[in-house]
């Protein structure tokens, strides 16, 4: 192999790695979350996960950097006709792989709870919206590079403040590409947060009738006195009538 075929095979084994790497992450996470969703006991209606090609994290950069490092040893490997060395680049692509999926950050909402994951195999953290005072989405510029946009990225991700006043602050994603999948969450969350409230609002009113009810039970005396007091006057009238003034006849002297 000449020196032009081999710098023209080196930038296509690199988007090789790349374009297998991202076919294979979104076909093993798309199964896994359908074996494996976060929520339990209850299905799950919106998720947002973090986008390796997109995001400019460290953590999904360096991903992102051993999928392309395992692309140039490939090719490597070809060029010099070292199949030892192709092997070692299969490898490290496989080991890319296996680092993205225990990277994969992902959150998903229920009826009840907000659940999220900071890599496979870690703990799935559980939230009873019950426990949740109120939710935002943050979005901001970061620095970075991604292949997409250069050093012009921004990030988002959900937040979510606790009654206890804590603060959890959910996976960043992608703003460009993953913000509407992060609205979907929070507006999730927030209709569910609306109608805890409006469920408790009927019931401190229910509460608040039973209490006046309870009340007005325990204290007839008052009003009923009232009562007692004008029928007794209302019978002593009828029993003995005011006498009616006496008229003076013409007859009379």
């Amino acid at each position: 192999m000449n020196l032009l075929s081999a710098t023209l095979t080196l930038p296509m084994a690199v988007a090789a790695a790349g374009a297998a790497h991202y076919l294979a992450s979104r076909a093993v996470k798309a199964v896994l979350w359908s074996v494996k969703p976060l929520s339990s006991g209850e299905p799950q209606a919106y998720a947002y996960e973090r986008d390796v090609w997109r995001t400019a994290e460290t953590q999904v950069l360096q991903v992102v950097g051993a999928v392309l490092a395992s692309g140039v040893v490939v090719w490597a490997g070809g060029v010099l006709g070292m199949s030892w060395l192709v092997a070692l680049g299969l490898i490290g692509w496989v080991g890319a792989l296996a680092l993205d999926l225990r990277r994969w950050e992902r959150v998903a909402v229920s009826a009840n709870n907000l659940w999220f994951q900071r890599g496979l195999g870690q703990k799935v953290h559980q939230v009873d919206y019950e426990n949740i005072r109120d939710v935002h989405i943050e979005e901001k510029d970061t620095g970075g590079f991604t292949l997409r946009r250069g050093t012009h990225n921004r990030v988002c991700r959900l937040q979510v403040r606790m009654k206890d006043k804590r603060v959890v602050a959910l996976p960043k994603t992608d703003a460009h590409s993953g913000l509407g999948d992060v609205e979907e969450v929070a507006n999730q969350l927030r209709q569910r947060l609306r109608h805890l409230e409006d469920r408790a609002a009927v019931k401190r009113s229910e509460d608040a009738a039973h209490q006046a009810v309870q009340k007005a039970a325990q204290e007839p005396a008052a009003g009923d006195d009232d009562i007692r007091r004008a029928l007794r006057k209302l019978r002593a009238g009828a029993l003995a009538p005011d006498a009616p003034k006496a008229v003076k006849l013409r007859g009379d002297s």
